[in-house]
């Protein structure tokens, strides 16, 4: 089914010194209202009053415009925003999760312009308003594809721009919002989802009263991008310890340390896509209209509390980047996530309900001999869970069909090794088709040798390689 659905692109942009110092300049003016409104919430508090996203709105463009150098929309967006993270606060606080209303003081803030209003399209620049009597940013306007069909977008459907600050980067980029047609799921079915480190997501669905079809999606890309990062970083870092602060070698290892992470950042953001891609590919094929997932948030909190993991493991799961892929895949499939308890999901034995403890990626049951993939084995466990309430045994002629995909399709090292093999044996191939062709050239080349009886000054008949 065709929804309607609000994706946002990301373009890089380059500015000019007068436009890069004008939006220094409005995104530093924009931290300074928010820390404004921020602490004029946390007062009214105090004195026991709520305010909505209203007053906060008429309390920041009631200061006067000498010290408000911004857009008053631009101003308006800032007030919605923080209430906005308050309501977030709140609902996560009731959820029982330990957080904070906003306090922290802000140095930068990216900058919203609205549509007609904050920007608009002259000729082939773009410009973005800083507010009536000051000058503007002008820009060539960013080229949007689709990222369902890769057609062009008209500016006509862009929405609310931001221009944002990319600290590794170094740079500024706009984040453009448009409407695109998305293929959702709206079935009956119930798909599982088994989160992991080494396999993101590993799905699980019941195709008919006999089949459970499972994808495992493959991360490892994702660790072997993590594992770079953190050596390249914590090389850089022990660089930095032994330099002066400010020093031109400090900052030569500064700029270097920024633009590794930000190339890991990009990578990983790609890398994310990819996973939650081919997770909502698979909830679509199979029509499905319920998401279960295995709860394992706050996972990363508990295994430091109890020191049942090693530092390695602990950075893994720290470095884990699951919140962002369920979001990922909860856009692009139009389903609402829901988390079950998945303890030991991975340990009972589907086929009899026996508890063993798995040994590598396989499960091999020492009750039944019920063998299979420790992930699947898990999403099966939280299908049956979501379906029954319980960890139900599957029947004996049930057929698991196990699909293994890669997040992002590259070669494997016997792959690349077969590859070069290939094209060692080409060139081989190649290069004596050539010494070939050379030496039967060379023979019709060669010049046959004159009658002495006969003397004629008419050359003779030119011989032509192709």
């Amino acid at each position: 089914m065709a929804l309607d659905q609000v994706r946002t692109a990301v373009c890089p942009v380059t500015l000019t010194g007068a436009d890069y110092r004008r939006a220094h300049d409005a995104c530093h003016q924009a931290a300074l209202l928010w820390n404004q409104a921020v602490d004029w919430v946390h007062a009214e508090w105090e004195r026991g009053g709520n305010p909505d996203k209203y007053e906060i709105q008429s309390f920041l463009t009631s200061i006067p415009q000498e010290e408000r150098s911004l857009h008053v929309h631009t101003t308006e967006i800032l007030a919605h925003d923080l209430y906005e993270a308050i309501k977030t606060s709140r609902t996560n606080r009731q959820n029982g999760m330990k957080v904070r209303a906003p306090w922290r003081q802000k140095n930068y803030r990216p900058l919203s312009f609205t549509k007609n209003y904050g920007w608009r399209i002259s000729g082939r620049k773009l410009h973005l308003s800083l507010g009536r009597g000051r000058p503007r940013i002008d820009l060539p306007i960013p080229v949007v594809s689709d990222s369902a069909t890769g057609k062009p977008v008209p500016p006509k459907l862009w929405g609310e721009i931001q221009l944002c600050w990319d600290q590794d980067a170094r740079q500024f980029s706009l984040h453009i919002p448009y409407q695109t047609k998305r293929t959702g799921s709206s079935g009956g079915a119930v798909t599982a989802v088994d989160e992991g480190v080494i396999n993101p997501m590993t799905l699980a669905t019941w195709a008919d009263d006999k089949i459970i079809k499972i994808t495992i999606i493959n991360g490892r890309e994702a660790r072997a991008i993590k594992r770079q990062r953190n050596k390249s970083v914590g090389k850089i870092q022990r660089q930095l310890s032994r330099c002066k602060n400010g020093s031109r070698k400090h900052r030569r290892l500064v700029a270097a340390k920024k633009k590794v992470k930000a190339r890991a950042k990009a990578q990983l953001r790609d890398f994310n896509h990819q996973v939650s891609r081919k997770a909502a590919k698979h909830v679509i094929d199979h029509d499905t209209g319920r998401l279960v997932i295995g709860d394992v948030r706050g996972i990363e909190q508990k295994t430091r509390q109890r020191r049942s993991a090693g530092r390695h493991q602990r950075q893994r799961l720290s470095q884990w980047e699951r919140g962002v892929q369920e979001g990922y895949l909860e856009v692009k499939t139009e389903l609402e996530l829901e988390h079950l308890d998945e303890s030991d999901s991975t340990k009972t034995c589907p086929a009899c309900g026996a508890r063993n403890r798995p040994s590598g990626r396989d499960y091999r049951c020492k009750a039944c001999g019920f063998v299979c993939h420790r992930d699947a084995v898990g999403a099966i466990n939280i299908l049956q869970k979501a379906l029954y309430g319980s960890y139900v045994h599957i029947r004996p002629d049930t057929e698991i069909r196990v699909t293994y995909l890669r997040a992002v399709e590259r070669w494997s090292p016997s792959q690349r090794s077969a590859r070069r093999k290939v094209q060692r044996r080409k060139a081989r191939a190649l290069s004596i088709a050539q010494n070939r062709a050379s030496t039967v050239a060379t023979r019709e080349c060669k010049p046959t040798q004159a009658n002495p009886s006969t003397s004629s000054s008419e050359p003779g008949p030119l011989a032509v390689v192709a």
